[in-house]
């Protein structure tokens, strides 16, 4: 009788740790990221200029960026990424664009993706919201998350005789592949930006990224810091 006790009771042990592990196994894992990148915006080449004429071209920006993303070491490198992208100002209101990443990952040596953007941002007072949706192409194969739909919401705050204005974000991510649609991400940040020379911009960004729809989600913090200069200003 003892022993069936004693068979019993390490089998409800043996039950109860298992459970415990699966229960640990589907905990998200919190990862920490650094995310750096340097670019520079200007205005249409001449050429461009010369073909479309002034009205159409004085609304044309290209601009072009390279990049640097890491894993929980700095120096662990998880993609090194080049990207290129035009905009069109429609209205004061109105801009759309076309942009294209070349990326390095240890992983996938050459991956690239496509995006075509709508921009809409206004001011309300001192409030400044805004809003982005993007359609992105990723070059993976079928089944892999190909189709991808971001929508971005910001609302900033222009506080008056401060140079670090605040900004808040939220960015929803959907996958539309052959077994439907799947709304996968959510990425929050919450940064600024300083100008310490006209037409030179410094931006730092704390980014939170939560995966979801999947089996073993990850959650990670991310710093960003990125320099810009527009041609146009500096």
């Amino acid at each position: 009788m003892n022993a069936v006790l004693r068979s019993v009771v390490v089998c409800a042990l043996i039950g109860v740790a298992g459970r415990c592990m699966a229960q640990e196994r589907l905990r998200p894992e919190t990862s920490q990221a650094l995310w750096a990148s340097a670019g520079v915006q200007g205005g249409a080449p001449r050429f461009i200029c010369d073909f479309l004429g002034n009205p159409f071209c004085n609304r044309l920006r290209f601009a072009g960026e390279v990049g640097y993303r890491s894993t929980d070491v700095f120096f662990a490198g998880k993609q090194t990424y080049i990207d290129v992208s035009g905009r069109y100002k429609v209205s004061k209101l109105v801009s759309v664009g076309l942009e294209h990443r070349w990326a390095y990952r240890p992983d996938k040596a050459n991956e690239q993706r496509s995006e075509v953007q709508l921009y809409l941002k206004r001011s309300w007072g001192r409030l400044l919201p805004g809003y982005r949706f993007c359609y992105q192409h990723n070059y993976a194969d079928w089944g892999d998350q190909r189709e991808v739909l971001r929508n971005r919401f910001d609302l900033g705050y222009d506080i008056k005789k401060w140079k670090f204005d605040p900004e808040f974000g939220v960015e929803f991510f959907s996958w539309v592949g052959n077994k439907g649609t799947s709304y996968f991400g959510t990425r929050y940040h919450l940064g600024t930006e300083w100008t310490p020379a006209k037409g030179h911009v410094i931006g730092l960004n704390l980014l939170y990224d939560r995966e979801r729809d999947v089996a073993y989600p990850t959650y990670r913090w991310i710093w960003s810091v990125s320099y810009e200069v527009n041609l146009r200003k500096a």
